[in-house]
């Protein structure tokens, strides 16, 4: 069997394929010697035309229809050792390729980073160890008004990989939990032991509200200054998701109007150009360089999740983490 390894990245793939894996591969068949991109393909083609399996990870090509049918007509699957497919998937599985998503493993980083955040805002950690440095009295205050982990409503928007994550963990706490997400039915919701409701009452209602929604153009600033309005005092917004989502002069007006308030940030509309956005002068909202997805040795799970598929795939075993072009409508 032959298999190739599609992408423009070398430095991103030898992080996701650490040489433990890349063994692993090549004990089910002969790998490409070098990754394949559109630069280089037509050096391939004879190799490519005999591949029924392609491995990737971020740095994916973007291929057509006929590209896949000149260049790769034995292709049969595709495991892709990241996250999301949207830019590239339509294509290979119109082609009638199988494609499988490391989506579950680039979930789990997020969701740890999500309920450490969850944990440590209702401490009132954020405010408080900034606040100590400059007051050690005005820390105090803050803190003491923080309600800690036991009986808090904590608010989820989003149920989907990550965002069910999220809700699992914190069954383990005693909080509530509540949550938005149009498409979740009440039989998963019971499941995952939290209650379904609107974005506004989980807003009203939580002390801690944490976003998890797709990457979607129709999701564009759907936190606007009606929701942030609505926070509590001592209340934190945590936004792993995009900052595209979020209406940041509404949030800033919030932080600024209510001291009290924190926002979480692993994600900013322009994160590479963050001065220039009103939330980076907000002494109330934390922001990190998007850091909750997989990184360091965390990015070489989605490949140990990708190989296992390929293993159950060649053995015959049930698979996981396979996209259908029904999913690529609600997932990011």
């Amino acid at each position: 069997m032959k298999i190739a390894l599609l992408g423009s990245d070398k430095e991103k793939f030898n992080l996701v394929f650490p040489e433990d894996v890349m063994k692993k591969l090549n004990q089910y068949g002969e790998t490409s010697s070098e990754l394949i991109g559109k630069e280089n393909i037509d050096g391939h083609r004879s190799f490519l035309s005999e591949c029924e399996v392609a491995f990737s990870t971020w740095g994916m090509p973007c291929f057509t229809e006929e590209e896949i049918k000149k260049y790769m007509p034995k292709l049969k699957v595709l495991f892709y050792a990241a996250g999301s497919v949207q830019s590239f998937a339509r294509p290979f599985l119109n082609c009638g390729v199988r494609i499988f998503s490391s989506f579950a493993a680039n979930a789990v980083p997020v969701a740890e980073y999500t309920v450490s955040q969850i944990v440590l805002a209702a401490k009132g950690f954020y405010q408080g160890s900034k606040r100590y440095r400059l007051a050690f009295p005005s820390a105090v205050a803050h803190t003491k008004q923080s309600k800690g982990n036991f009986k808090i409503n904590v608010g989820l928007v989003g149920l989907g990989c990550i965002g069910s994550m999220v809700a699992e963990r914190l069954k383990s706490y005693d909080v509530s939990v509540y949550a938005f997400d149009p498409f979740c039915s009440e039989e998963k919701a019971k499941e995952l032991g939290v209650k379904l409701t609107d974005l506004e009452t989980v807003f009203s209602q939580c002390l801690i509200i944490s976003n998890h929604l797709a990457n979607k153009k129709e999701l564009k600033n759907i936190f606007t200054h009606k929701h942030f309005s609505l926070m509590q005092k001592y209340s934190t917004f945590i936004n792993t998701g995009r900052g595209d989502q979020v209406d940041e002069w509404a949030l800033a007006k919030s932080l600024i109007l209510h001291p009290s308030r924190t926002a979480v940030l692993d994600v900013l509309k322009k994160e590479k150009n963050p001065y220039i956005n009103p939330l980076f002068w907000c002494p109330n909202a934390i922001i990190t360089p998007h850091i909750a997805g997989s990184m360091g040795n965390e990015t070489q799970r989605m490949a140990y999740y990708m190989v296992e598929q390929l293993e159950n795939y060649i053995s015959g075993k049930e698979t996981q983490y396979e996209i259908t072009k029904e999913m690529l409508l609600t997932m990011a």
